[in-house]
């Protein structure tokens, strides 16, 4: 196994897709929206990104597994390798002409993610980090911050597809704006942990992901010297995330375990 050479691979994914989405952005129109759910959108762009990514990987490692939001497993399901891609996070935003959007790339090996990557295009911020190996955006080794409690700045999804988990998220919302100085929501799980292990947000908290959402962007934040884990304290990619250096995610977990379970 070479870590570095998984790393590359990642790396040069994310840019593939993220090329994709700048060349694009703003072309796309409402008749090119799809509805895979309620206040849950696919376009062309989504599904060529996907399209791209996989075949880059799988012809690199055609023995391996791919798990792609768009399309679901492809290559080698029984592999102990297993790609996991979101080609567009954030299209909600993309779709609106809204800047902030990413593609995610990760490398899962026997449940484990060992590599990882994530681009946002239009800020041409290339995120990466390997199991060991520490976290790095464009080149330059990253930390998660160490600010004091009443500077943390704290970023949020909220469960917009999930209504009967409104009031709860709520609840969890007003101690997190009481606890600490601001609160964000940027729109894209991806970029909210990677702005998390750079340092430029504090903690991240959300609920109902997706593996691909968070997939990359975990192993990052740990590779930072943060804490990621679901709302049991477990590191686990169930789709509820708590993210941030040791201080702040220890408090982030106190408030969703009080308010959400």
């Amino acid at each position: 196994m070479d870590i570095q050479e998984f790393i590359q691979t990642a790396k040069e994914a994310a840019v593939l897709g993220g090329y994709i989405l700048k060349e694009n952005f703003k072309t796309v129109k409402r008749e090119d929206v799809e509805y895979k759910a309620k206040k849950d959108f696919v376009t062309f762009v989504d599904k060529l990104s996907e399209d791209r990514i996989k075949d880059f990987i799988l012809s690199k490692y055609p023995d391996h597994g791919f798990l792609g939001e768009e399309e679901g497993i492809s290559g080698k399901e029984e592999s102990e390798y297993l790609w996991i891609v979101d080609p567009l996070d954030g299209t909600k935003n993309y779709i609106n002409g809204f800047e902030i959007f990413a593609v995610s790339v990760a490398l899962q090996k026997d449940q484990e993610i060992i590599a990882g990557a994530v681009y946002i295009p239009m800020l041409d911020k290339l995120y990466w980090a390997g199991k060991g190996e520490g976290a790095y955006l464009n080149g330059n080794s990253i930390k998660v911050s160490n600010r004091p409690v009443d500077m943390a700045i704290i970023t949020t999804g909220f469960p917009f597809r999930y209504e009967e988990e409104i009031d709860s998220y709520l609840k969890a919302f007003k101690e997190a704006m009481i606890t600490f100085s601001a609160v964000r929501r940027p729109g894209a799980a991806a970029v909210d942990l990677v702005m998390t292990a750079e340092g430029i947000f504090d903690g991240f908290f959300e609920m109902k992901l997706s593996k691909w959402d968070i997939a990359a962007g975990f192993l990052i934040v740990e590779e930072a010297g943060g804490v990621c884990t679901n709302f049991e304290g477990q590191k686990n990619l169930d789709g509820n995330v708590v993210a941030g250096g040791e201080k702040i995610h220890k408090i982030l977990l106190d408030i969703v375990q009080r308010t959400l379970l």
